[in-house]
């Protein structure tokens, strides 16, 4: 087992095959390329996106059916070709998540999604034109309060696909 100090979480235990490689890091962050994926609690879909280049950097993210029910990126073939994607059913999209202050507010950046390959352990962040979705896309309150209470049909699927929550932060990656 690797580990690796946090300003949020201390000291993290994770197993190298845990890690999702950016070749391109984040827009605009081209150095920040080594992640794990960690959860955030048993009741909540939200992960937090931890990189292991900066000790002081994270994000949250979700899965995008949380804003929009027909939101489905697809990259292209020369990011699938960065991925090493053989199989559709390989690929999972995420989206940084922002919780406005105060909780009350949570939007994702639709235009910008994160587009994760589970066999090869490799993302990328894609950069969408597509006018019916923002960088500041409200969230579906009603489905996110349902998934918070663990009554959403597709909770279950998106915790099988993104990682089952633990009781302290843990990597979830393995279940990617």
């Amino acid at each position: 087992m690797a580990s690796f100090d946090t300003v949020r979480f201390g000291t993290l235990e994770y197993a190298p095959a845990d890690v999702i490689t950016l070749p391109d890091g984040l827009i605009g962050m081209h150095g920040l390329r080594r992640w794990l994926i960690l959860d955030m609690g048993d009741e909540l879909p939200m992960k937090w996106f931890q990189s292991l280049d900066r000790r002081d950097f994270g994000v949250p993210v979700m899965a995008p059916h949380y804003f929009a029910d027909d939101y489905e990126p697809s990259p292209p073939p020369a990011l699938r070709s960065v991925l090493g994607t053989r199989n559709d059913d390989d690929l999972v999209a995420l989206v940084i998540t922002t919780v406005h202050p105060g909780g009350t507010r949570i939007t994702a950046n639709l235009r910008a999604p994160l587009v994760i390959d589970t066999e090869t352990r490799i993302g990328v962040q894609m950069a969408l034109d597509d006018e019916r979705y923002a960088v500041r896309h409200e969230i579906d309150y009603f489905k996110f309060g349902l998934a918070v209470g663990g009554e959403a049909s597709e909770n279950a699927e998106n915790e099988a696909r993104v990682g089952a929550g633990q009781e302290q932060p843990e990597s979830a990656a393995a279940s990617l």
